[in-house]
C-alpha cells in the first residue's frame, strides 16, 4: 500500500502554487517565498523544482536547462534574475551524472558577474523513475 501523495505545479495570475491531488483545495507547501529585508530588498527561496518532461527522461543535461528556464521565471516576477541567484541546492539522482548536469548549470550562470554558491547531494531513488534531477534556489531581491 503506497502512502504517496500526488502533487501538481499550476500557474494562477504569475504566481506558482502546489496542490495535492488527493485533496485539491489544499495548498501542500509554499513553492516560492520571499522574506523582506527591510530597505535592503528580500530573499526569495524557491522549493525544489523537477522536469518530468516525457522527452526528457533521464537526460540529465536537458533536464536541469529545462529547470533552470522555470527557475528564472520566479525571480522574474519578482523584479529579479538568474544573475541574483545567490544558492542552489541540487539533489541527482544519481551522482555519475555530476559533469552533465555541472555543463548546464555552469552555462546557465555563465553571464553572472559572480556565479552562486552551488551544491549538489546524492538523492538516489527519492526522485522518481526518469526524473535526474531536482533543483531549489535563494535569490536576493534588490529593492524596486
Amino acid at each position: 500500500m503506497s502512502n504517496q501523495v500526488g502533487i501538481h505545479f499550476y500557474q494562477k495570475a504569475g504566481r506558482f502554487s502546489l496542490m495535492s491531488t488527493t485533496n485539491p483545495n489544499r495548498l501542500r507547501y509554499s513553492p516560492a517565498r520571499s522574506v523582506p529585508l527591510g530597505t535592503s530588498g528580500e530573499l526569495l527561496f524557491l522549493s525544489g523544482i523537477l522536469c518530468v518532461d516525457e522527452d526528457a527522461r533521464d537526460n540529465i543535461e536537458l533536464q536541469t536547462r529545462r529547470i533552470f528556464d522555470r527557475i528564472a521565471g520566479v525571480p522574474a516576477n519578482h523584479g529579479a534574475s538568474l544573475s541574483d541567484v545567490v544558492k542552489t541546492t541540487s539533489y541527482l539522482a544519481d551522482l555519475a551524472d555530476y559533469d552533465g548536469f555541472n555543463r548546464a548549470r555552469v552555462e546557465t550562470f555563465m553571464d553572472c558577474k559572480e556565479p552562486p554558491a552551488s551544491t549538489a547531494i546524492g538523492a538516489g531513488s527519492l526522485l522518481g523513475s526518469g526524473t535526474r534531477v531536482e533543483i531549489e534556489v535563494v535569490a536576493f531581491v534588490p529593492p524596486r
